[in-house]
């Protein structure tokens, strides 16, 4: 598909999506979501970046949002630091282990 393919879907979405309504994409945990306009800025179309757990759902409720190339880079290169990799195995280390326990559910 060509990049003004693309754009041309992009901008029928900004144009007629609701507030926070979510397009998937072919990149398996990201969708492009529209983000409300505010008193000072347009409604705008960030991705949101949310990987899938091998069950499949998401690993959080709501993902991360990157609006432009620059948060983009800026995001990769902080997650990218190897100071932050060891502050998570500390976090990891420091914080108590949680239990997968079966929900319980309502028989009926």
């Amino acid at each position: 598909m060509s990049e003004t393919d693309i754009q041309k879907q992009l901008d029928k979405f900004l144009k007629s999506a609701k507030d926070w309504e979510k397009m998937e994409t072919p990149i398996e945990g990201v969708h492009v979501v529209k983000v409300p306009a505010t008193k000072t800025r347009p409604a705008l179309l960030f991705l949101e970046i949310n990987p899938l757990r091998e069950n499949g759902k998401p690993m959080k409720r709501k993902g991360l949002f990157v609006g432009d190339q620059e948060m983009y880079i800026k995001f990769m290169e902080t997650l990218q630091d190897d100071r932050v990799y060891q502050l998570i195995k500390e976090l990891e280390d420091i914080n108590p282990t949680r239990k997968k326990e079966n929900k319980k559910k309502l028989k009926m």
